[in-house]
């Protein structure tokens, strides 16, 4: 096979090529409006520094201009805390090495840009750890986490982020650093302004500040009067641009077990929250609470309808839930605390378990995690909301006070679903505000107002953790007294005396309805989208809102999103593009709507992997989003020359083969180097790419020869016929017109294990080429075409095996969101994977010992599953098909080969293509001694072009190992 001659490329390359410095184009500027808040700015430009020198001179930049100053690192702060309409500085780029890493000291010294994970992982090799973990901890950065006060799920035992600080280093207005320690600050004059501010201050910072750990509102003041440093942490960036940070390092428990307590209802899970702390228990260190609600929201998304199914107390009525986590030096010390707690908690509890074993925990704490993209949808699916997100009260209030909040709720007519940090009295809700419309803001501003109230009546804090923000710095004046008030003032003054960091937030705050992002504003227009959107009430826009921010399309966990992953660029995530399709919406930043370039920038290296239809807590699915925008963005006008030649790819294969000689004398112009190199620019193909290469000889054709012209036969009104099972197998466009081998291994199989196979004559297609490249109107078309085609298969109730993952999964869970064709939904049920189908016939006979397990040659395998499988489909069954031929698999983790069917093939992307695909997949592969399995055809072709090496089908694996055996041709 032709492979792609490059130099191996290093995704780095990327990361250092892609363009820095001071941005002030619109695409960029658009996917920073917000973070994971209700909130909007339109920043004037965003820096991303890679050094101090850097930031020095955007705060030079800034001063000249006068744009006010705005700190930012993962963005995910649910406050308001990382947008504004000045310099945005953006460290999590590149200003995100770890300076010094001390395991006899246990501090790291760190770049404001460090993710937390990114430092956890270096500390775990000196048995170490970063106390504050957040749920957010995959992708928030520590000089965020400090300006917002993080604390995260072990706040109990490790608390706060200040709690953690050292010290940390500030780059002013005017360019100074100045480094505040527990000592003070080392700039004389701030120094002496800070002592003489907590010593004309003491009696009020005493009595007002530091009553519970999780009083996270306001300025920490009271910390000058026993560590200045402390004090820096929950500023919000309003003081200064963190530059360096000085972080406790804590002892990583050796072995942790997971005790989960079930309880009638919440209020009961809080109230046996606050019973566990008073007790000593040995080794906890979480107690996390959550309601039956969650778990409803959470078994609405796709593909989790058994969702918490493991949860003890469900065959009970179950309402309400404690995660206590324990540490201990062994695994039966820490099952053994677990255990413990459970019987400290015995009499209220309606059920309990332990758990020891690592995947279940962990599966068990992705629901926790991904709690606060999971309640932003509630059951029913509505919209829910942050902005009252983090209170936090005492914990022995805390049942209390979620009755009351529970009876706040229903007042204003409004629905949230609560859940949080129970062992310290913080509590996380998203609520169903309606921000369409005026009366909905009117509502909103009102329960703000009422519910601050409430936690104030509680000696509680409008916020536990996330910082007040533009969320709640308004309210600010319900928990504490004006003169507390002016010593806060006086604070940022004593920084900022001009007053450009972070305006609006803390100090002379912004009203709690500027700048709202899904406001009345948010629709200037709709359109009538050709999916149907049926989670999102049939609207483009109510989809696009689903992207609340936080954030998990940015960690280098899992598949999502492999352009960001490469270029680290806020505009290539899930997330920056979500954005810059809301200000489409808008049309105020983007008046060209559909239209604007800057929407097509953004949306240009989405790969349409799906990995965000499965992996983004909200489910945000780009690929559906960019197929709608293309769809409208081309009404009308000439596309791409790409989008005609690899869109109408299925045609043009199904044509090609139907005339004599055509197949080999397009395969041989595809070959020939000036014809091809013409054919690529003709196209608006990579030229860097190989092309394709055409069969000689159709599926279609060569099963019409092996059974005598009988392949769509009719006999067998059941699909049987005496012992064979008939199926239909689907002659997609790869299998059917480009690589037959798989198709032909599979119909031996089939037939080898009692199948009678027909395949349709006449042209079908799932539409994928068409949808990826946004020909909606065409997909339609071609789908309600393939409907008529398929019925007389349907109602003979034939099940139709997929053999290409894409066009299986595109029939199996999308095409009913495109057409209403009745005959779409029965072939949306009958289509299977072909593991699926031929995976319990195997077994069957692996068990009776009529087929032998794999010899040592073939022991083992690396598999790449393809992409859309991996997100929306089932790689499952081909999982268990090569365990059952006792073959070892290895699966390649980061997702997307790389190539993604046309994407790889369109002109300016094969460089980034081939740079996806030495993640992971190419080094593997390289160095692979077993087979190597990749039933996706553009898999097998990256793989191909990137390495030399032949990929198989699993088809092609299976018909071998049986041929060597006999039972196959």
């Amino acid at each position: 096979m032709d492979t792609i001659r490059f130099d191996r490329l290093d995704p780095s390359v990327y990361a250092r090529q892609a363009r820095t410095g001071l941005r002030t184009d619109m695409t960029t500027r658009a996917a920073y409006t917000s973070d994971a808040s209700i909130f909007r700015r339109v920043p004037a430009a965003v820096l991303e520094p890679r050094s101090v020198e850097d930031i020095r001179d955007g705060l030079m930049i800034a001063r000249e201009k006068g744009w006010p100053i705005v700190g930012r690192g993962g963005g995910s702060s649910v406050a308001g805390n990382a947008i504004g309409e000045g310099l945005v500085i953006d460290t999590s780029r590149h200003f995100n090495r770890i300076l010094d890493l001390d395991p006899v000291a246990r501090t790291a010294t760190v770049e404001p840009g460090v993710v937390c994970d990114a430092l956890r992982d270096a500390a775990a090799v000196h048995g170490l750890t970063y106390g504050p973990d957040p749920s957010t901890h995959s992708r928030c950065t520590i000089g965020g986490m400090v300006s917002n006060n993080a604390c995260g799920s072990h706040s109990i035992v490790h608390g706060t982020a200040a709690d953690n600080l050292v010290d940390v280093t500030l780059m002013l207005a005017d360019g100074r650093e100045v480094t505040v320690g527990p000592e003070g600050c080392d700039d004389p004059e701030i120094d002496a302004q800070l002592r003489r501010l907590a010593e004309a201050d003491d009696c009020l910072l005493r009595s007002e500040l530091g009553r519970f750990p999780r009083q996270a509102s306001g300025y920490g003041l009271h910390h000058l009067l026993d560590n200045p440093a402390k004090a820096i942490a929950g500023t919000e960036g309003t003081v200064g641009v963190i530059t360096r940070l000085t972080v406790n390092l804590v002892a990583k428990p050796r072995a942790t077990a997971l005790a989960v307590l079930a309880f009638g209802s919440i209020f009961d899970a809080a109230a046996a929250a606050a019973a566990l702390r008073r007790v000593d228990l040995p080794g906890l260190a979480t107690v996390e609470g959550m309601g039956g609600d969650l778990i409803d929201a959470l078994r609405n998304r796709p593909g989790q309808k058994n969702a918490g199914d493991n949860l003890p107390g469900t065959d009970r009525d179950a309402d309400g839930w404690l995660y206590c986590e324990t540490g201990g030096a062994t695994p039966e010390e820490a099952a053994e605390r677990a255990a413990a707690v459970t019987e400290a908690a015995a009499v209220d509890t309606l059920a309990a378990q332990v758990y020891t074993d690592a995947d279940e925990m962990r599966g068990l704490w992705r629901i926790r995690e991904a709690s606060a993209g999971i309640v932003t949808r509630l059951p029913d699916g509505g919209e829910a909301w942050p902005s009252w997100e983090d209170a936090a009260v005492p914990p022995e209030h805390l049942a209390d006070y979620l009755r009351d909040f529970d009876a706040l709720l229903d007042r204003h007519h409004l629905h949230g679903i609560p859940y949080g940090h129970f062992g310290e009295g913080c509590v996380h809700v998203r609520i169903s505000f309606d921000f369409h419309s005026e009366e909905g803001v009117a509502v909103f501003r009102e329960f703000m107002a009422d519910a601050a109230r409430l936690v104030v009546s509680y000696d509680g804090s409008l916020s536990g953790e996330h910082g007040d923000g533009r969320a709640r710095s308004a309210l600010l004046r319900e928990m504490y007294s004006s003169a507390l008030r002016d010593a806060f003032e006086k604070f940022k003054l004593i920084f900022d005396p001009d007053r450009v960091f972070n305006p609006g937030v803390l100090v002379w705050a912004d009203a709690l309805t500027d700048g709202l992002r899904p406001g009345p504003a948010q629709r200037t227009f709709e359109i009538t989208p050709v999916h149907s959107f049926p989670h999102d009430r049939g609207s483009f826009l109510n989809a696009v809102n689903r992207c609340v921010g936080v954030a998990a399309c940015r960690s280098e966990e899992g598949a999502m999103c492999p352009s960001f992953q490469i270029t680290g660029d806020e505009v290539h995530s899930t997330r920056g593009r979500a954005r810059v399709l809301s200000e489409m919406f808008r049309g105020e930043s983007l008046p060209e709507g559909f239209r604007a370039p800057e929407v097509e920038e953004a949306l240009d290296l989405c790969l349409s992997c799906k990995a965000c239809a499965a992996e983004c807590p909200v489910t945000v699915d780009m690929a559906t989003y960019k197929a709608e925008f293309l769809q409208e963005h081309y009404r009308g006008r000439l596309r791409p020359r790409s989008h005609y030649l690899l869109g109408w790819l299925p045609l043009l294969g199904h044509l090609a083969h139907t005339l004599p000689g055509v197949p080999r004398l397009a395969d041989a112009a595809l070959r020939t180097p000036g014809l091809s190199g013409l054919m690529k620019r003709l196209g608006g193909l990579d030229r860097k790419r190989p092309l394709i290469r055409f069969a000689h000889t159709s599926l279609r054709k060569w099963h019409r020869k092996r059974t005598g012209g009988r392949s769509a036969g009719t006999d067998g009104a059941d699909g049987a016929d005496g012992d064979w099972e008939t199926v239909v197998l689907w002659p997609d466009t790869f299998t059917s017109s480009l690589d037959t081998g798989p198709g032909r291994a599979a119909v031996e199989v089939l037939e080898a294990l009692g199948y009678r196979v027909e395949i349709p004559d006449a042209f079908v297609c799932c539409g994928l080429t068409w949808h990826s490249t946004g020909q909606l109107g065409m997909t339609k078309k071609v789908l309600e075409r393939t409907a008529k085609v398929m019925k007389p298969y349907l109602d003979r109730g034939l099940t139709v095996v997929g053999l290409e993952p894409s066009c299986t999964v595109m029939l199996s869970t999308e095409v009913t969101a495109l057409s209403d064709h009745p005959d779409l939904a029965r072939l949306a049920a009958a289509v299977k994977p072909w593991a699926e189908v031929v995976a319990p016939r195997l077994r069957a006979l692996v068990e009776k010992g009529e087929v032998d397990a794999a010899g040592p040659a073939t022991a083992t395998a690396l598999t790449q599953v393809h992409c859309h499988e991996r997100s929306l489909g089932d790689p499952g069954a081909a999982s268990a098909l090569l365990d059952a031929l006792g073959i070892d698999e290895e699966q390649i983790a980061t997702g997307c080969c790389g190539l993604a069917g046309n994407w790889g093939f369109e002109d300016g992307h094969a460089e980034m293509s081939l740079a996806l695909g030495e993640r992971e997949l190419f080094p593997k592969v390289r160095a692979a001694e077993g087979e190597v399995i990749a039933d996706g055809f553009s898999c097998r072709t990256q793989i191909g072009q990137g390495t030399g090496e032949r990929a198989k089908h699993l088809a092609e694996v299976v018909h071998d190992l049986l041929a060597d055996r006999g039972v196959a041709e």
